[in-house]
């Protein structure tokens, strides 16, 4: 094995292990091994609602999902839900919890659900297969998105549906995110785990909160994408969108919702049976890896700028010792209640960008971080 090919094995299984120790260990799984639909840890793990609100829009009912094909990646709460409904699934996943779980289930309730342990990178899920596929947090987590697009649109059907649920480019939810991931190295994982959980948690590991920040902040595989880039991976690979929401703008930090953008979801449909050849189009394929918020968007605001730099020098002064590890924690766990609180009617943070503009906000908190946190003022 030569040099590149040691070093790409060694990021890959790097990568494999780090998101299945956070999604199988410090997040998502502990919360839904229960029943789907149980409150579990303080999380709801009613994953029906968005599913059925996706069936309505593919003019899908419960009733007709059964016998259908459906191919599902995650923890297994979409696949228990098609597979209550009479549907054949396929399901696959990095985490050998995950799919003993989901496995357990079936057995238990005498579900058709096939599910494997394996990277979507390594599995081979056929060609013109299923009915439906259905993939809700996965796209921007997995190592090279437009590969494992090229599976997708394959082994979906001719007239075959398919669900893509994606993080979005221009987002300021996700330009905070970045700004941590950034910053915060991830040999702080434990820490950030422990003191998120003393703040805002009531010390509990296993929370809904705690799940996203360990998320958040070390999966190693974040990608923010332009619905633009997908869409034209999309048609290269012979799929055509149904439903898409046609919100095109390049980035929005205004107003004071939950979500500063739209266009985040896509509806895929196949109208014949092409197969498309990796190496034809490998080239060509847009979403090999998303948009960091920090450097890869030209932002017009001079503030946000701004900002920008001043996330560059907190980094800067940390790894030159003028930060402490703890101080770093603790911006970064305050960052984060500015937009994903956990109840957002209660966050101080959060509040307060609504009143105000939200960099502004930003601005005056990384400030006075860098005034009365580092020894270098």
């Amino acid at each position: 094995m030569d040099k590149n090919n040691k070093k790409e094995t060694f990021e890959r299984n790097n990568y494999q292990r780090l998101t299945s120790l956070i999604f199988q260990e410090l997040s998502w799984l502990p919360l839904w091994i229960k029943k789907d639909g149980d409150i579990i840890a303080n999380a709801d793990n009613n994953s029906e609602k968005y599913i059925l609100d996706s069936l309505k829009i593919m003019n899908l009912t419960k009733k007709s999902l059964k016998n259908k094909k459906v191919f599902n990646i995650g923890t297994g709460r979409e696949s228990r839900f098609f597979a209550s409904c009479g549907a054949d699934v396929t399901h696959i996943d990095m985490g050998p919890e995950s799919v003993q779980e989901l496995k357990n289930w079936a057995k238990k309730n005498k579900a058709n659900i096939h599910s494997t342990n394996i990277d979507i990178a390594d599995a081979n899920i056929g060609e013109n297969k299923f009915d439906i596929i259905f993939l809700s947090g996965i796209y921007q987590h997995i190592q090279f998105p437009a590969l494992a697009l090229v599976k997708f649109i394959n082994a979906l059907k001719k007239n075959g549906l398919m669900y893509m649920g994606f993080y979005r480019s221009g987002e300021f939810k996700y330009f905070i995110v970045d700004a941590i991931r950034y910053i915060l190295p991830v040999s702080s994982l434990a820490k950030v785990r422990d003191i998120n959980s003393i703040l805002f948690t009531f010390g509990e590991h296993r929370h809904y909160q705690s799940s996203r920040v360990m998320d958040d902040f070390f999966i190693p595989r974040k990608h923010n994408f332009d619905p633009k880039d997908i869409i034209s991976d999309v048609k290269l690979l012979g799929g055509s969108i149904f439903h898409f929401d046609n919100d095109f703008r390049d980035y929005n930090h205004k107003g004071h919702s939950y979500f500063s953008i739209g266009g985040d979801r896509i509806y895929i449909t196949k109208k014949n049976n092409k197969i498309t050849k990796l190496n034809n189009v490998k080239n060509k394929l847009k979403t090999l890896t998303g948009r960091n918020q920090i450097f890869d968007v030209n932002y017009k605001e001079e503030l946000i700028n701004e900002n920008i730099n001043l996330f560059k020098r907190i980094k800067t002064y940390y790894e030159t010792g003028f930060i402490s590890e703890t101080n770093l924690i603790c911006l970064c766990i305050g960052l984060y209640q500015f937009t994903r609180p956990f109840e957002l009617e209660n966050s101080f943070y959060f509040q307060e960008t609504k009143k105000k503009d939200r960099h502004s906000v930003l601005n005056t908190y990384l400030k006075n971080f860098i005034k009365n946190f580092s020894i270098k003022k």
